[in-house]
């Protein structure tokens, strides 16, 4: 059972953390100052140079200290604020016409399980009427057998929950038909009523726990993996339950004669009509030749909308297909009209009451420039994996973070869900040529991380970004070290090519406090991968001397620790998940590193770098030699650190090396895997040297999957 956080309690402690951190900051750039001040006096320049290197790295780590623990402020202060509309408040959207509303899954080689779970998910969040669009992004046409079995059996997934739909759907309008042709009015037709309504919702909790039953075939709860067992209790067993408590309080009701008015029923009945109404369908991009191609997820998604609200006629030229807009009669098919479009990546689950909140909260008056609404993912719950569960963690603390960040007015976009506002998406529309056909741009691509550009973009427009303070969306971490470097590579590239849209939004805003607080969290956003690469290596590597290891040093990250670890504790973890955190972090900085060096890549080059789409396949992914090689060096390099420095007499050195060593050591054994970490290192020797001297068939083996090939075929997410 999670610990619940006293908001009040912790905004306070958040505030007495900045105050600490400021103070013990402030005492020691005194004492640099004054140092720096007397080597100044004696012309020792070199000191101070070595001084005002230091304090600039000291200067940036402070930053980013303190933008953790003010944006956890803003989070309790938005927490202790938040009143949810009571759900019987939410069902106030099924008594007019309802905003239409598309909720599109991008979609790479998926394990059927995987999209099947999101597509339920998405289909079972309530809504009076949606679109369900699963966007393929497979190879088109497939080039093998195997490939072209998965292709098909993918594209059966939205026919086979139609099917599965269409029946429910069916008897609930039925029902709701019947009741407006009852035309019931009177007191004893109203209680007869009650009781009609609770048998129906009693129906729609048995196709519930039905549907729960044959998706564990005869397993127990208990022996289901962490994500399939959060898929069965939050998607089907919780509105199941929510389902039958409704039906016996409806029972209650007319027992004890306490009969509502006719609009009560009406409601009822239209939600129970729209409970199943959900239009399934696929849509594979690479089909036709005058959609883009480009191996990423922003262009699947554009591809998409583009053709929203229109009706297209496929035309074969020559062995092509291209896509022509005509007139509705003429049309091979229509895309619906979308007013609001939800993005939902297929490893992610979103709880039954996402769309009605985050649409109620759109629609209202004051809401009519906010472009997106999100709530950003957390990971599924009950990992019990060392890598899966710790790389969750900091998941969970970051949607603390998002939530601060919302607080001060600098909201951004995350890609792995989020509910767009389709008029805000044509405002920034591009429209470029390729291949010599015009290709609508709502999501950039120019970087990996589209998402961020993206709210550049929308910021840019005059628009509003808004993150609901509940944990509503879950998603998927990677299980294993090379799916894992696949996805913090990606997410560390991107943000210095960002930063002047950033700058030139400042430029052009209207200057006062609200955009101060923005750009203060706003560049640390984009910049701080980078700057915090760079500040880790001057202080891993630059030789500063013994008096620059101040007590006040350490004691400044003490209240950071004291906040993380609360969080951790709130989010469902333990306090010495903090140690492990640090390994996991001390593991990704050759990552990471790799990530900014593809930014000064494209900065360079100008070209884009391909988009790594993170693997999510059975068995392990195998990672790129020269981070297993690097995960095996970081542990002796700290040793070597710590003799050389015991040598030289610099103790506080030593200790700083020993401990970075334990957290290597730790990640190398627990994260990484030592015999994995081998495997990948000498396997393609191996495999050299066996094709060289045995002439022997080598086959790959199918649980594994190298980075080049992932990036080569990129495309999904």
């Amino acid at each position: 059972m999670l610990k619940k956080a006293n908001n009040n309690f912790e905004s306070k402690l958040a505030s007495i953390c900045i105050a600490a951190t400021v103070l013990i900051i402030g005492v020691l750039l005194f004492s640099l100052s004054k140092d720096a001040y007397k080597a100044y006096l004696r012309g020792n320049i070199v000191h101070v140079l070595e001084t005002l290197l230091f304090v600039s790295g000291l200067v940036f780590m402070t930053y980013s200290n303190i933008l953790y623990q003010v944006c956890l402020r803003g989070h309790y202060k938005r927490l202790d604020q938040h009143k949810p509309v009571e759900t019987g408040e939410l069902y106030k959207l099924y008594q007019n016409p309802a905003p239409s509303l598309s909720v599109l899954i991008p979609s790479y080689k998926e394990e059927r399980i995987v999209n099947w779970q999101t597509m339920m998910s998405a289909a079972l969040a309530e809504y009076p009427s949606k679109n369900v669009v699963l966007l393929i992004d497979d190879p088109y046409p497939a080039k093998s057998l195997p490939d072209m079995i998965k292709l098909d059996d993918t594209r059966q997934i939205p026919v086979e929950m139609q099917a599965l739909f269409d029946i429910q759907a069916e008897h609930y309008r039925a029902e709701r038909d019947a009741f407006i042709a009852r035309g019931s009015v009177n007191y004893t037709c109203r209680k007869e009523e009650l009781f009609r309504l609770a048998d129906n919702y009693e129906r729609v909790a048995g196709w519930f726990k039905n549907l729960a039953d044959n998706f564990m075939a005869g397993k127990t709860l208990e022996s289901l993996n962490h994500a399939d067992r959060f898929f069965v209790e939050a998607i089907l067993y919780a509105p199941a339950a929510q389902h039958d408590e409704l039906a016996g309080k409806l029972r209650i009701m007319g027992n004890e004669n306490n009969v509502p008015m006719k609009d009560f029923f009406s409601m009822h009945y239209a939600r129970l009509a729209g409970l199943f109404n959900v239009n399934f369908s696929s849509f594979e991009r690479k089909k036709y030749s005058n959609l883009s191609h480009e191996a990423n997820k922003a262009m699947n998604l554009n591809s998409y909308m583009a053709l929203v609200g229109k009706s297209w006629k496929e035309v074969k030229n020559g062995s092509e297909f291209h896509l022509i807009e005509t007139k509705p009669e003429d049309a091979d098919f229509t895309i619906p009209h979308a007013d609001y479009i939800n993005t939902i990546d297929s490893d992610s689950l979103m709880l039954s009451e996402y769309a009605l909140r985050l649409i109620s909260i759109m629609e209202q008056p004051g809401n009519k420039k906010l472009a997106v609404i999100q709530s950003p993912c957390s990971s599924f719950p009950g990992c019990p994996k060392g890598l899966e569960r710790t790389a969750g963690a900091c998941i969970d603390v970051q949607f603390l973070t998002h939530q601060g960040y919302t607080h001060w007015d600098a909201t951004f976009w995350v890609g792995a869900n989020a509910m767009l506002r389709r008029e805000a998406l044509e405002e920034i529309k591009e429209i470029h040529m390729k291949n010599g056909y015009p290709v609508s741009i709502y999501i950039q691509d120019r970087t990996v991380i589209e998402d961020t550009e993206s709210t550049i973009d929308l910021v840019h427009k005059g628009w509003k970004l808004y993150n609901y303070p509940e944990r509503m969306t879950f998603s998927a971490t990677p299980p294993d070290f090379g799916s894992l470097l696949i996805q913090r590579r990606r997410w560390s590239n991107g943000g210095l090519l960002i930063l002047p849209k950033l700058f030139n939004y400042v430029f052009n805003a209207r200057k006062d406090k609200r955009l101060f607080k923005e750009l203060f969290m706003r560049f640390h956003y984009l910049a701080s991968t980078a700057t915090g690469c760079i500040v880790a290596l001057l202080f891993c590597f630059y030789p500063f001397a013994d008096k620059f290891s101040s007590p006040w040093l350490l004691l400044s990250i003490v209240p950071f620790f004291v906040l993380y670890m609360r969080d951790l504790k709130f989010a469902g973890y333990n306090y010495s998940d903090a140690l492990r955190v640090c390994a996991f972090n001390l593991m990704l900085f050759p990552i990471v590193i790799g990530g900014v060096l593809k930014s000064f890549e494209q900065i360079i080059t100008g070209k884009k770098i391909p988009f790594g789409r993170t693997p999510k396949i059975t068995g392990r992914t195998a990672a790129p030699a020269l981070y297993s090689a690097l995960a095996v060096a970081m542990p002796l390099a700290f040793a070597y650190c710590a003799i050389n420095q015991y040598i030289l007499g610099h103790n506080s050195k030593v200790v700083f090396a020993l401990i970075n060593m334990a957290f290597a050591t730790y990640a190398l054994v627990f994260f990484v895997g030592i015999k994995a970490a081998f495997e990948d290192m000498f396997s393609g020797v191996v495999m050299r040297i066996r094709n060289l001297y045995r002439n022997a068939e080598i086959i790959p083996m199918p649980s594994y999957q190298s980075d080049t090939s992932v990036s080569a075929q990129a495309g999904g997410q």
